[in-house]
Order: C-alpha cells, then sequence, then structure tokens
C-alpha cells in the first residue's frame, strides 16, 4: 500500500512538473521578422518582466535603418508589455549612423491580426530611446514603425480596383534586379487620336520605409474608381496611372531604401537607371508626352519626423519657368491646400540637394525637364509622426488630393490664359 502511494505521487509529480514546462513554454516571449517586410534587432528581452529593447536592422548600402516591424507571441491579455526602441548605432552607409529620430515614432503601430492596425499611446523619450507602454489585447501581436504596406496589400487593392472598375488594366511596369513584379494599374478615359484625356500618373514608396505614402495612394484609388460623382467626374477626365509600391524589392526585405547604394530610387532618373522599374516609368511616360496626353505627374513620400504637416516639394528656381507652368504650379498648391486638411499653403523647395547634377536626377524634376511646359510635376510628403498618420489618416488625405485633381483638371491646365 505504501508502495502504491508513493508511486502515486511520484506520478503526480511528474504530471505537475510537465504541466509546469508546458506553462514556462507557453509564456515564453517569442519575437520573430521572419515575414515580408519583417526588421528588429533584439537588444534585450525580459519575459519575466515583460520588457523588450530592439533597434531596426541595418542591411548595409540598402538605405535609411529606420524601419522596423515585428511579432510578439506567448502574451497574456491584460499585462502591460514595455518595448524600447533605439537608433541602430552602426552605419548604413560608408561612415554614416541614421539620427535617432528616424526610428522613434511618437507613437507605435501594433495589430492583434498584422491587418488593421491602431496607434499606441505616446511614447516616453529619453536622450535617444523612445519607450512605449502597450496592454496586450491578444496572445499574439505585431508591432511596427508604423502601418506597414506589403506587396501582398499593393496586389490586393489592385485587385479590388478592377473589380470595383472591370475596365481598369491591371499591369505589369517592370521586374525589379531582386525578380520582383512591380506592378500598377490605368484607368480612365481612353486615349485616341481625336481625343486626348489629361494623363496623370502618381506613384508610391520609392523609399520602402515611407509605408505612409502607400496608405495614401491606396485611399486615392479607392475613391478614384468609385462611384461618388467627383470620382466619375474625374474618370472622364483623365487617363490615370497608379503604382503602388516602387521599390519592391527594398520593402520585402525590410530595408529603408533611402541613401541606398548605388543609388536612392529618387536619385536614379537620368539618361541610364539602375532600376528597371524607374526605366519602365520613364518609358511609360515619355510615350505619353510624345502623344501629347502628359499633364501631371505626383510622387507620394513621407517627410522627415519633425514635420506634422502635409506638404508639396515644388519646382526649384519656379520664377523662370514658363508663364503657363508658373500659373499650373500656383493653381495646384491652392486647390490642395484646400482640399487636403493641415496641408501647408506653400510649396518647399529641395535647396538641401547641392547640386544641379543630383537635383535634375529626382523624378519629379526629371519628369518636368522631359515634359511640355505646361506639366505639373509635384512631390508629396504626407506627415507620418503625427496622429493622422493612420491607415485611415493617410487615406483620407489620398482621397483628398483626388478631389485636389479633379478640380485642377477642371480649371484646363493646357490651355494659356490668353485662349
Amino acid at each position: 500500500m505504501i508502495k502504491a502511494r508513493t508511486a502515486r505521487c511520484v506520478c503526480y509529480a511528474f504530471l505537475i512538473i510537465g504541466v509546469l514546462a508546458v506553462d514556462s513554454s507557453f509564456a515564453e516571449l517569442k519575437v520573430s521578422t521572419d515575414f515580408s517586410a519583417g526588421s528588429a534587432v533584439i537588444v534585450k528581452q525580459d519575459t519575466e518582466k515583460l520588457f523588450l529593447h530592439i533597434q531596426p536592422a541595418v542591411q548595409k548600402d540598402r538605405g535609411f535603418p529606420c524601419w522596423w516591424y515585428f511579432k510578439v507571441s506567448g502574451l497574456t491579455t491584460g499585462e502591460m508589455l514595455t518595448l524600447k526602441v533605439s537608433a541602430n548605432p552602426q552605419s548604413f552607409r560608408g561612415n554614416r549612423v541614421l539620427s535617432a529620430s528616424w526610428s522613434m515614432p511618437d507613437r507605435a503601430a501594433i495589430s492583434t491580426d498584422n491587418r488593421n492596425w491602431r496607434q499606441t499611446s505616446s511614447g516616453l523619450r529619453e536622450k535617444n530611446t523612445i519607450t512605449y507602454q502597450i496592454k496586450v489585447s491578444a496572445e499574439t501581436i505585431w508591432l511596427a514603425w508604423g502601418p506597414p504596406y506589403l506587396p501582398a496589400d499593393a496586389d490586393a487593392v489592385l485587385r479590388l480596383a478592377k473589380e470595383k472598375l472591370p475596365t481598369a488594366e491591371v499591369f505589369e511596369l517592370a521586374q525589379t534586379r531582386q525578380g520582383r513584379s512591380v506592378k500598377g494599374v490605368r484607368f480612365g478615359a481612353k486615349p485616341s487620336e481625336q481625343h486626348k484625356p489629361y494623363g496623370v500618373w502618381i506613384q508610391a514608396r520609392q523609399h520602402a520605409w515611407e509605408a505612409g505614402g502607400s496608405w495614401v495612394g491606396q485611399g486615392f484609388l479607392q475613391w478614384a474608381v468609385s462611384d461618388e460623382p467627383s470620382a466619375v467626374e474625374f474618370r472622364k477626365l483623365a487617363n490615370i496611372y497608379y503604382i503602388p509600391i516602387m521599390d519592391v524589392d527594398s520593402v520585402a526585405v525590410g530595408a529603408g531604401g533611402k541613401d541606398a547604394v548605388p543609388r536612392d530610387h529618387n536619385r536614379d532618373w537620368d539618361e541610364h537607371p539602375h532600376y528597371p522599374e524607374v526605366a519602365a516609368a520613364q518609358k511609360r511616360i515619355r510615350q505619353m508626352e510624345r502623344e501629347q496626353r502628359f499633364d501631371v505627374f505626383i510622387d507620394l513620400h513621407n517627410p522627415g519626423p519633425n514635420d506634422r504637416r502635409p506638404y508639396f516639394y515644388g519646382p526649384h528656381g519656379m520664377d523662370k519657368l514658363p508663364v503657363i507652368q508658373q500659373r499650373n504650379y500656383t493653381r495646384w498648391i491652392a486647390y490642395a491646400h484646400n482640399h487636403i486638411e493641415q496641408s501647408n499653403e506653400k510649396y518647399r523647395f529641395a535647396t538641401y540637394v547641392t547640386t544641379d547634377e543630383e537635383r535634375n536626377r529626382m523624378s519629379a524634376n526629371w519628369v518636368r525637364n522631359h515634359t511640355s511646359s505646361h506639366v505639373m510635376s509635384v512631390t508629396l510628403e504626407t506627415s507620418w509622426n503625427r496622429p493622422e498618420g493612420t491607415q485611415k489618416g493617410y487615406q483620407t488625405v489620398g482621397r483628398q488630393l483626388g478631389l485636389s485633381l479633379l478640380r485642377y483638371l477642371e480649371s484646363q491646365p493646357r490651355l494659356a490664359d490668353d485662349n
């Protein structure tokens, strides 16, 4: 009897130990970046204190190391997770080390399904770090610098555009240097020899970390293919091209893209581009120009961390442009300021670029230099470091951009004032 009881006790003891082992394994924090656009370096992890310290990963010569995006599992609902973020001290190009402010948004992005994102509460800044206190709402969560926008998201919105507007054409702009597909959509009025609708080209993500640009573009596209009367009128006036992600390679691997080697995408616009997608965009724009149906180019970006209002980069030396072009730029900024909430009423200029050679390799400037005297070519910088830096906030800007374009095209930008 005693031996039997002893045996039962030993069995119960092993059972308890086994349960504890399972519980311990279940509670262990597991951090992963093994998915599209994932990026983070774990500096410190403390499961007991629910503490993580991460940095963006440096991918040498692949641009700014400010983007971070990772999954955390093994959490318990209702607990508080502390996330500390600091800049990566390694150089990303030559001896250059990125300032910490680019990696530290006031509010991080959080999701429980990797699709719908909201902002955390404001983080606490201390010198070159920021700390977010996050109330856990699921066993697994995703955390990111901002709401990610992946190649799969681009594919999905292009499919939806085609479903909504069967006449739309989804096309492959190019294959990247690493063999990925850069896709876009064309829709609106059909050009012919007798009818030349306004040609509009909008693209996003020449800088991969600037995910907000693609969300702005999605807001524009969803409005532009919708049944809203303003969108229907827009499609009657224009033949529109939209590219959700230009630098697909850098987006897919979680690299920053900006100031990459051998070239930044937005400095690759010359007669011998390094990136096939840039060359393909140039070819299509040139074709539209030859057919006398190119009118608007808009490149979608996100600015620096201290910019809290959307703004446009305009042409350097505007006073030297043809009169019709000066008029069109003046009209455009007025329409955009009227429709895009909180946007700046004045242009900024790329005075930080010190040579004409480099300035002329910027996309908006290349387009301006290779198209007709009435063409309006700008960069929209939509602020990310503000409460509106969300999926909804960005897409609202995109819809407002579309309304601005409608009003601008209604002003007949090809016509001189004396006609």
